[in-house]
């Protein structure tokens, strides 16, 4: 009866032990799918920023006033110029408080960083501009774009 009870103890730690190894197992690939759906989700924004950035861009690059490169309150800002009725107006995109934001207010009005529209989460905007290449740089991630109408050098 002694054997017989060691067999049944070791049968028992045995089952406990795969038990234990496949919960881990199970952890670990519900723990990978949820930091893939994570990324994607960054990826999505980072593409979701761009692409919106490029369309503004395609938009305004048939204007007569050119894309600039600028700041608002420290941030870097791509800046875009048309007239209404004689009267030019600003259209902002820039990166503030972990967003992009965009902004149109009337030329030479004063206003700030936070008074722009969230469009997008973010970890970050940087904008360049040299000669007709745009460059922009979210989330690590660069996209240049060739301006038709060219641009003044940063």
């Amino acid at each position: 009866m002694n054997n017989k009870t060691r067999t049944y103890d070791t049968v028992f730690a045995l089952i406990l032990f795969f038990g234990f190894a496949l919960s881990m197992l199970m952890t670990l690939l519900i723990g990978a799918g949820v930091y893939q759906r994570i990324r994607n989700v960054g990826d999505d924004r980072r593409e979701i920023c761009i692409r919106y950035i490029t369309t503004k861009v395609r938009g305004y690059d048939n204007s007569t006033h050119p894309i600039e490169v600028g700041r608002i309150d420290g941030n870097s800002a791509l800046l875009f110029t048309e007239t209404f009725s004689g009267v030019d107006y600003v259209s902002a995109i820039y990166y503030y408080d972990g967003y992009v934001r965009e902004l149109f207010a009337e030329s030479g009005n004063t206003f700030g960083a936070a008074d722009g529209e969230k469009i997008v989460e973010a970890s970050g905007l940087e904008f360049s501009l040299d000669g007709a290449l745009l460059r922009i740089r979210s989330e690590g991630a660069d996209a240049f774009i060739h301006l038709r109408t060219g641009g003044e050098p940063q």
